[in-house]
C-alpha cells in the first residue's frame, strides 16, 4: 500500500487503459476535478480525485465512498452519471464521472431574474429528477444552485444535471452511517430546511424546502433569509417566516407561482408538497396557464429526453386549483379554466377537456340532421299539396 501522495503530478497521467488526464477543471477544499479523454473515441470523462490529506480523514472517505454508491444506484438523464470507482497508481482515491460542459445556475442567476417559464422547465427537471432519487431512498440533503448543472442537449440549452450526492441520505439502509454533522458542515445554510438547521431526522421533504428556496431566488433573485452569519440564517429557516416573493421582486409574481414556492418552503414539512412529483404537477399547471397567456403552443417548454423519465403524469381533474394549495395571505392559486381543448403539459389534452369533446360533436350532427330531415319534410308537404290542389 503506497502512502498517500498529493495529485499535483496527475496531468499526462493515464488511467483505465487509454484515458489520458488531460487538465484540471476545478479543485476545492477536500479533492480537484480533472479531465480525461479517450482520443480513439475522443470521449471527455471527469476525474474527480481526493486529496490525499482529505482522505486521512475517515468521515470524508465515507462522504466520497457514499457518494459513488448513491450516484452509481441512479439512472435519471438529469443526473449526474458514475462509471468508475477506485484508485489511481498513487493510492489516490477517486470518481470517473460523466462530463457535463455548461454552466451552473449559480452562474445563471447572477445574469439576473429569470423568466418564468424557464425557471418552471428548469425546476420540473429538478423535480423528475429527485422522484427517481427519492423513490430509492436517496436524499440529496445538500441541493443548491451550485450543485445544479445547466448543459447543452438536443437543442435545449437548459438541460438540468444535478450533481454532488456526497452528504447524501440514504433512508432505507438501516446500517448507513449518519454524517449529518457533516451535512450541516458541508451544506450552505440559506437553502437549508428548518428541519436540517435543527439537526433533525430528514426525509425527502428537506430537499423540497430546497428547491423552493432555489425557485424564489431565480423569480426574485435574492434567497429569503440573509445575513453573514451562517447561525442566523439558520434561526431564520426555522423561526422566521420568508417574505412574500410578490413582495420581494422588482417584477410582478403570478398568485399561482407565490403559491407554489410558499408550499414547498412551508416550515412544517406536512404543509409542503409530500413529493416531487406533487410539486412537478404543480409547476405544469401553471406552465400551462402562461402558455395560453403567451399563445405559445404546448411544446413551446418541452425538455429533450423527457419521454424517457416517465413524468407525463396527468394534471389534477379540476383544473380550477392547484391540490394542496390553499388560498391564503401568499397565495390565491386559481388557475382560469383553459378553452375546449387547450393542451396542457407536454402535449396532454385536459381529461375533463377530452372527455367533453366527442359529445359536443355529437350533439352538433344531431341538431343538423334533424334540421336536414325537418326541410325534407317540410318539402314534402309543399309538394304533396301542390298535386292535391291541381
Amino acid at each position: 500500500m503506497h502512502p498517500q501522495q498529493p495529485n499535483q503530478g496527475l496531468i499526462g497521467a493515464k488511467l483505465f487503459g487509454d484515458y489520458t488526464i488531460t487538465r484540471k477543471l476545478g479543485e476545492g477544499g477536500m479533492g480537484a476535478v480533472y479531465l480525461a479523454n479517450q482520443p480513439t473515441i475522443n470521449q471527455d470523462i471527469a476525474i474527480k480525485v481526493l486529496h490525499g490529506k482529505a482522505a486521512e480523514s475517515e468521515e470524508i472517505k465515507e462522504r466520497f465512498n457514499r457518494e459513488a454508491r448513491v450516484i452509481s444506484m441512479l439512472t435519471h438523464p438529469n443526473i449526474i452519471r458514475v462509471f468508475i470507482f477506485g484508485r489511481t497508481p498513487q493510492n489516490l482515491m477517486y470518481l470517473a464521472m460523466e462530463y457535463v460542459s455548461g454552466r451552473s445556475l449559480r452562474d445563471e442567476l447572477k445574469l439576473g431574474i429569470m423568466d418564468e417559464l424557464v425557471a418552471i422547465k428548469i425546476v420540473k427537471q429538478m423535480c423528475s429528477a429527485l422522484a427517481e432519487s427519492h423513490d430509492l431512498g436517496i436524499v440529496h440533503r445538500d441541493l443548491k444552485p451550485d450543485n445544479v448543472l445547466l448543459t447543452s442537449f438536443r437543442g435545449e440549452n437548459n438541460f438540468v444535471k444535478i450533481l454532488d450526492f456526497g452528504i447524501a441520505k440514504i433512508t432505507n439502509q438501516s446500517n448507513e452511517k449518519q454524517l449529518t454533522q457533516a451535512g450541516i458542515v458541508y451544506g450552505t445554510p440559506e437553502y437549508l430546511s428548518p428541519e436540517q438547521a435543527q439537526a433533525k431526522d430528514l426525509d425527502n421533504r428537506t430537499d423540497i424546502y430546497s428547491i423552493g428556496v432555489m425557485l424564489y431566488e431565480m423569480m426574485t433573485g435574492k434567497v429569503p433569509f440573509e445575513s453573514t452569519s451562517a447561525v442566523q440564517i439558520l434561526t431564520m429557516h426555522v423561526f422566521n417566516d420568508p417574505l412574500p416573493p410578490s413582495k420581494m421582486a422588482s417584477r410582478p409574481i403570478s398568485p399561482t407561482m407565490e403559491g407554489i414556492i410558499m408550499k414547498a418552503m412551508a416550515k412544517d414539512p406536512n404543509h409542503r408538497f409530500q413529493n416531487a412529483l406533487e410539486m412537478f404537477q404543480a409547476l405544469t399547471m401553471r406552465e400551462a396557464e402562461i402558455l395560453h397567456e403567451r399563445h405559445m403552443g404546448p411544446t413551446a417548454n418541452y425538455v429533450p429526453g423527457s419521454e424517457l423519465t416517465g413524468m407525463f403524469a396527468p394534471v389534477p381533474s379540476n383544473p380550477n386549483l392547484i391540490p394542496g394549495l390553499m388560498p391564503g395571505p401568499h397565495a390565491a392559486p386559481v388557475i382560469p379554466n383553459l378553452p375546449q381543448g387547450q393542451m396542457v403539459g407536454h402535449g396532454q389534452m385536459h381529461p375533463s377537456h377530452t372527455a367533453a369533446m366527442p359529445a359536443d360533436n355529437t350533439r352538433k350532427y344531431l341538431k343538423v340532421a334533424v334540421a336536414i330531415l325537418f326541410l325534407m319534410l317540410l318539402a314534402l308537404i309543399a309538394i304533396a299539396i301542390f298535386f292535391l290542389s291541381k
